[in-house]
């Protein structure tokens, strides 16, 4: 009875244990043909929201729990899902092999529609229509009723004149404009200072709760040190928040991964 007891006790610790694992970070390599480029590549678990890029190697590292759907995915290289299966989670080691992604034009099929090559007895057989045109005189046409309807070439009103000006002008109008074009009216600075901190703290507080500082240091390059500096440079360039959007995980990867080799040659 004693063993039994010990037995049920040993299978409730492996149990607990298993389930308290969850997430876990696997180490993964991505092969590519020979020849081509393994930077770059994005990594993206689509359960959890978040994503990884290779560096020059083809090496990623990504968080993942059992059955996560990781989706790898380049533009030069056939897509790839991987769903996270318990030898995986065990050896937390992931390694796969891409093919490039031939883009192939659909057939073409020329028919021939009487053609026999020869150009001029080809020109022979197409159809004329001869079109029966009236011609007028310039006399016949200074004579007609008719009007035009505004398009390209149409003149512009000008503002600084009234409509019983035809050739005046309105100084005071004229001078108006001019201000307004060189000292515009002001605006309320402190209300676009308030928009814009609250764009960047929304991009900070996004891209730091799904990057380590690990991810910025292999992937994208970027000391720990200039990461903030980094995601400034990123507001700055006017990121869309529609791509923190979990759909939009891979354009953001891309996105960061091209901004980042733009930001270190400052």
């Amino acid at each position: 009875m004693k063993h039994i007891y010990i037995f049920i006790l040993l299978f409730t610790s492996f149990t607990a244990a298993a389930q308290s694992i969850g997430e876990v970070e696997i180490k993964g390599s991505i092969k590519v043909p020979a020849e081509a480029e393994a930077q770059g590549i994005s990594i993206y678990n689509k359960t959890t929201g978040k994503g990884s890029v290779s560096n020059r190697n083809g090496d990623f590292t990504i968080s993942a729990g059992l059955n996560d759907s990781l989706y790898i995915s380049a533009v030069q290289y056939r897509d790839l899902l991987v769903v996270v299966d318990k030898n995986i989670l065990s050896t937390q080691i992931l390694q796969v092999e891409i093919s490039e992604d031939i883009n192939e034009l659909a057939e073409v099929v020329i028919k021939p529609h009487n053609l026999t090559g020869n150009l001029a007895a080809d020109l022979k057989n197409i159809p004329v229509l001869e079109l029966d045109l009236p011609t007028w005189s310039a006399a016949e046409i200074m004579g007609m009723n008719y009007s035009f309807s505004p398009d390209a070439q149409t003149g512009v009103t000008n503002p600084g004149m009234s409509a019983n000006m035809e050739y005046g002008f309105q100084p005071i109008k004229i001078i108006g404009g001019l201000v307004d074009l060189v000292a515009p009216a002001p605006k309320d600075r402190s209300q676009e200072i308030r928009r814009a901190r609250a764009g960047y703290d929304l991009l900070e507080r996004e891209l730091l709760n799904r990057y380590d500082h690990e991810f910025f240091q292999e992937v994208l390059k970027i000391d720990k040190e200039e990461i903030l500096a980094f995601i400034a440079y990123l507001h700055k360039k006017g990121v869309s928040h529609a791509l923190l959007e979990k759909e939009n995980e891979l354009q953001l990867l891309d996105l960061m991964v091209l901004q980042s080799t733009e930001f270190m040659k400052r």
